[in-house]
């Protein structure tokens, strides 16, 4: 589905609510369609409104035809399927994290904290649906993807410190967008290659399905990182 459609089919279902001014395309879908990218399959949005995902979840439920519709009460997530497309709904959010556990609490907050909580900073563009006003909060992010540059928006060591899946994601980004990794990234990702045999052989290979691992530079990155030896 191209994003212009996407929009059609979200303005015309928002119209009139509250949703209007507070809710944001983000992730990959922002970072793609600076890169040329024109058709995509998933989408998600983020409300800058407390409790936005599911409020959103729950409007746009009984005004779209869909073929799926899930709610995880935990992060106030709620996950679509309609169209064809796969859209996730989620409230803007800060989260804290507590050594040892992958799954952060989390609270509202607004975008310009909510950013922070973000991987990469070419994941940290927002395009606000009515408007199609951009922002690029952390400042970094615009500049990256023309640079062609995975970074960090925090200090990489308690990026990647706090959820080890953020070093194979780093990984299957520099391969699938041909980016190069910022130095301190790649030195975090090197110096904390051994956090990765915490996750669990499913999240493992979530992620590991999701790279193209016939790509040769995926391979070195793999090899080099020494993130290979610590894969279950």
């Amino acid at each position: 589905m191209t994003l212009d459609v996407f929009q059609e089919i979200m303005r015309a279902a928002l119209k009139g609510s509250d949703f209007v001014g507070k809710t944001y395309l983000v992730g990959g879908v922002v970072r793609d369609l600076l890169l040329g990218k024109k058709d995509f399959t998933d989408f998600d949005l983020c409300v800058e409104k407390r409790y936005g995902g599911l409020k959103l979840g729950s409007y746009l439920k009984t005004r779209l035809e869909h073929e799926s519709y899930e709610v995880f009460p935990r992060f106030g997530t709620v996950r679509m399927k309609l169209q064809g497309i796969s859209l996730d709904l989620v409230q803007t959010r800060c989260e804290t994290y507590t050594e040892g556990r992958r799954f952060p609490r989390i609270r509202y907050c607004p975008i310009s904290e909510e950013v922070w909580r973000r991987d990469f900073t070419i994941n940290s563009l927002y395009l606000e649906l009515f408007s199609e006003v951009w922002l690029d909060p952390c400042g970094k992010g615009l500049m990256d993807i023309k640079d062609r540059l995975i970074r960090t928006l925090r200090d990489p060591l308690l990026v990647f410190s706090e959820d080890a899946l953020r070093i194979l994601r780093a990984i299957r980004f520099a391969g699938a967008l041909d980016f190069e990794l910022e130095a301190e990234t790649y030195a975090a990702i090197r110096a904390l290659a051994a956090n990765v045999q915490k996750l669990s052989a499913k999240a493992q290979s979530q992620e590991l399905d999701k790279m193209d691992l016939s790509n040769s530079r995926v391979q070195l990155l793999l090899e080099e990182s020494g993130i290979q030896s610590y894969l279950k």
